[in-house]
């Protein structure tokens, strides 16, 4: 139920980034305005509560004195348009009709500039006709929620590790910078590539393991899919390169190529790229003719390398010289192009979409090998032995029935690392007594089964 709690702030940030993108009364954002109305009305009325709240603090959400990771991740519109407002979260009443809601986007599209004082903010509120949402007070003001004030909220930071707020400030990066050069992209404007970089290469020299937070994005929207698929692209493409053993400077025209790889889908219709139905002929041509789009808009920007532009063109050709664009079957795809394919397959098998269920890594994986002829073995064995069986983050059930999170890959691939969260009767252990077991020490013990995002949802 969280999990839902959780998708209806990424819907508000999405409906922001679909404001910023089109006018008040386009037909996409009324339709996050209704999507986000109904959501809620039936969240709330299957809860029997009132309100939805959640709070913003240090660059984060937080609701119920947890931080929430996946929203705080592809949500910086909505946490910018909060800080600008001077408040420490919103508040949606019944009945938050889709006006309200659009009102909302509508402001948080539009807010450039701090406002001022909460109070300005409030009167802003009601001066736009944004009805039955409330403007919190800063986290430390509110002394009626004494769970979650900022003291309690540093302590859960640490739960999540050392290196947990630095990677996610990386991510919001590559999330703000794919969002918005996808919006150029639609638009038919030169995108940022000086950015992209800029980004992939903090990407590429982030300290841990670039995969840690990936666990907790979920796609409840399309425009977070679209945008996710991108970032978590540039960051297994991190991953496979530091496997294969390539310099630094490379990898990080890896990690961009992947953050850019898929511009081109900006050029093509949302009817044919969103269609739920299987597509015709003459739209499944239109959506292979993205690589070359992309490419495109890569090489009229001035600043994309040829590795950049190089994997755009060829993220959908296959080792064996099939997949589109149609090429001469003695064309080769480039190495570049051919890691950003092994990523690319491996991110849309085994991530949450939108209304579809994310697979585990070992079934991508089964499916990927007996695909002969599509992958260069490289990347692919290379992106096997960097993630192993189980990725970190993997919530996986063992088989003493405990269950258990991933925290590192280990030796061997089918014994990693993993923190014990609950116990065999299912009960939550407390943050501060989950116990850290190599696998590879316990003979007796395996993992026999793995929790997938979604699948509860």
């Amino acid at each position: 139920m969280e999990q839902r709690f959780s998708d209806l702030i990424i819907l508000l940030a999405s409906g922001i980034n679909q404001r910023r993108m089109y006018f008040d009364e386009h037909p996409k954002v009324r339709a996050f305005a209704a999507d986000f109305s109904l959501q809620l009305s039936r969240l709330l009325g299957e809860t029997g509560e009132l309100e939805f709240s959640f709070g913003v603090y240090n660059g984060k959400f937080i609701r119920n004195g947890k931080y929430l990771v996946g929203p705080s991740i592809a949500g910086r519109s909505l946490i910018t348009f909060a800080e600008r407002l001077g408040c420490g979260g919103f508040a949606f009443r019944l009945p938050t009709e889709p006006h309200d809601a659009a009102a909302f986007f509508n402001l948080g599209a539009t807010v450039k500039d701090k406002v001022g004082t909460l109070d300005d903010a409030r009167r802003l509120f009601d001066l736009r006709g944004v009805g039955h949402i409330s403007l919190l007070p800063p986290y430390g003001e509110d002394k009626g929620k004494p769970e979650d004030q900022p003291d309690d909220l540093l302590e859960n930071e640490e739960d999540l590790g050392d290196d947990f707020s630095p990677l996610m400030a990386v991510y919001q990066s590559l999330y703000e910078i794919v969002s918005r050069n996808n919006e150029l992209s639609r638009r038919g404007h030169d995108v940022d590539i000086q950015d992209a970089r800029s980004f992939g290469e903090t990407l590429t020299r982030s300290t841990g393991d670039v995969l840690d937070v990936m666990q907790f994005i979920r796609y409840p929207d399309y425009d977070s899919y679209t945008i996710g698929h991108s970032v978590r692209v540039a960051a297994l493409a991190t991953v496979v390169g530091r496997r294969l053993g390539l310099d630094e400077d490379l990898i990080g025209e890896l990690s961009t190529a992947g953050l850019l790889h898929d511009l081109g889908k900006g050029r093509v219709p949302e009817s044919i790229l969103f269609k739920p139905a299987k597509l015709d002929p003459q739209e499944r041509a239109i959506i292979e003719s993205h690589p070359a789009l992309g490419a495109q808009i890569l090489i009229s920007s001035g600043d994309a390398s040829e590795l950049m532009v190089s994997a755009a063109w060829g993220h959908h050709l296959r080792a064996d010289g099939g997949g589109y664009p149609r090429m001469p079957g003695w064309h080769r795809p480039s190495f570049a192009a051919s890691i950003i394919h092994v990523c690319d397959v491996f991110e849309a098998l085994t991530a949450m979409r939108p209304y579809k269920r994310s697979m585990s890594p070992l079934a991508a994986y089964e499916i990927m090998f007996r695909d002969r002829g599509s992958f260069d073995p490289r990347p692919l064995s290379a992106l096997v032995h960097a993630l192993g069986l189980f990725p970190p983050g993997s919530e996986v059930v063992l088989s003493d029935g405990r269950r258990a999170v991933v925290s590192l890959k280990g030796h061997d691939l089918d014994r990693p690392r993993v923190r014990i969260t609950h116990e065999r009767s299912g009960r939550a252990l407390d943050p501060a007594a989950r116990p850290l077991i190599d696998l590879a020490g316990e003979p007796g013990l395996e993992v026999v089964d793995i929790v997938l995002i979604g699948a509860t949802a």
